[in-house]
């Protein structure tokens, strides 16, 4: 009897949750990652996190690291990459653990938003946006009169 290796896609999860280290909380984060049934019914994920680049510093390849999802997923995180690039705030994961077991749970995807990390904004940028109608308003004045 001949046993299919074909994969069967899922669907997606995403949200956020608390990153942890053996226990212990090191920062928010949120997650996407695609599920995939195997052969045999075993359910295999990978994705990506999103969290500081100092909080992903602190946990990158190193063994314990899990994410407690807000809607209550504990998921055990291993990372795919062999290095850290330089300030990056996103890192690929293979993950296993209390993964959804339904395809339905998979394609309905979390009840939990995302949380994404945005640069900060430039204070800067609104006084410019303030600016330019006034500056636009002057200059048509000039070229009317």
């Amino acid at each position: 009897m001949q046993v299919s290796s074909i994969m069967q896609y899922l669907g997606r999860i995403s949200g956020s949750g608390l990153l942890t280290r053996d226990g212990d909380a090191v920062a928010r984060a949120s997650y996407e990652f695609e599920g995939f049934l195997r052969p045999r019914g075993i359910i295999v994920s990978s994705g990506e996190i999103g969290v500081s680049p100092s909080a992903l510093k602190a946990v990158f390849g190193r063994p314990g690291v899990q994410l407690r999802t807000d809607d209550g997923r504990l998921l055990d995180l291993r990372f795919s990459d062999k290095e850290l690039r330089h300030a990056d705030d996103v890192a690929q994961v293979e993950v296993t653990g209390d993964l959804p077991g339904s395809p339905a749970q998979w394609r309905g995807g979390s009840t939990a938003a995302p949380t994404h990390f945005a640069p900060a904004p430039d204070p800067d940028a609104a006084s410019r946006r303030s600016e330019a109608p006034a500056a636009n308003a002057q200059r048509l004045r000039r070229a009317s009169a």
